[in-house]
């Protein structure tokens, strides 16, 4: 009854509605498929397990911009190439390797500083940097060393591969990161992908989403969850439109369990809104 109450909240609108393309354009399918990035990406690992399918994590690794390990990130990247085969001939090294290290085992460090020495000089770039500071966590840390290292100025998207099961405060602090990471890297897009979906900021303005035609037909879910304070939201292309005549905020209602009638998504919002979208049949 309790998901029956919530869609009968929303106006449905018909298949085909348009409208003119305004505000912030979003085209994820190079992010959820692999296929077509461009060089301007940069891939930040944490620490927790690599569930991605091997062809799409060595095809997003080796095609990045810039490739960033980040603490314990460093031993899942290890444990990776160990795993593969001829994975240490077919996956490039990481570029950056940061953290403060309270994670990260000294086996796996000494593997990733031995790849260095040994590889020559297409590595002698690769840096390890330390940072210590505990008032910001390893992976907001991670986006201020891609600054500091002169990488805000070449790529237009970060990756942050995760996984959105497990510890809940870890969960909410790369969520978090989001909301900081407009400060660190201006103009640069940030994301989170699990194994199963990929989600990020939506800041107050309009936003027009490209869905990938597959989602559409597998009815694959998606949501809006404001995150930090409530919002007014309209949408056009879901299933469950919103069509701004109640508040998005905790304690009230969100938008979960939502999914395309179309293959562009149209929001507009007066507050950040954590935009979520499965990527798999799984957890449907």
């Amino acid at each position: 009854m309790a998901r029956k109450w919530f869609k009968a909240l929303f106006l449905q609108l018909p298949n085909g509605v348009a409208g003119a393309a305004k505000g912030q354009q979003w085209t994820p399918t190079s992010l959820i498929d692999g296929h077509g990035l461009d060089d301007g990406l940069a891939i930040v690992l944490l620490n927790r397990p690599i569930l991605l399918e091997k062809h799409y994590f060595t095809t997003l690794w080796n095609g990045a911009k810039v490739r960033v390990a980040v603490d314990g990130g460093t031993n899942r990247w290890v444990d990776f190439v160990k795993s593969t085969i001829n994975g240490e001939q077919l996956i490039q090294p990481p570029d950056l390797v940061t953290g403060d290290f309270d994670s990260c085992n000294q086996e796996a460090m000494q593997y990733v500083e031995q790849l260095k020495c040994t590889k020559g000089f297409l590595y002698l770039t690769q840096q390890i940097v330390h940072t210590p500071d505990q008032n910001a966590t390893d992976f907001t840390k991670s986006l201020k060393v891609l600054k500091s290292h002169g990488y805000d100025k070449q790529v237009t998207r970060v990756l942050a591969l995760c996984e959105s099961s497990g510890r809940l405060d870890q969960i909410m602090a790369n969520i978090n990161t989001l909301f900081l990471s407009e400060a660190i890297l201006p103009g640069v897009n940030v994301f989170l992908r699990s194994s199963n979906s990929l989600s990020w900021l939506l800041r107050p303005g309009e936003h027009s989403i490209d869905i990938p035609q597959r989602l559409v037909n597998e009815r694959i879910w998606c949501s809006l969850v404001p995150i930090g304070q409530g919002c007014v939201c309209t949408t056009e292309g879901l299933k469950w439109n919103l069509d701004g005549s109640r508040s998005l905020q905790f304690g009230s209602i969100v938008s979960t369990s939502n999914t395309y009638s179309m293959n562009r998504v149209r929001i507009t919002t007066d507050g950040p809104l954590l935009w979520s979208m499965g990527t798999t049949p799984k957890d449907m």
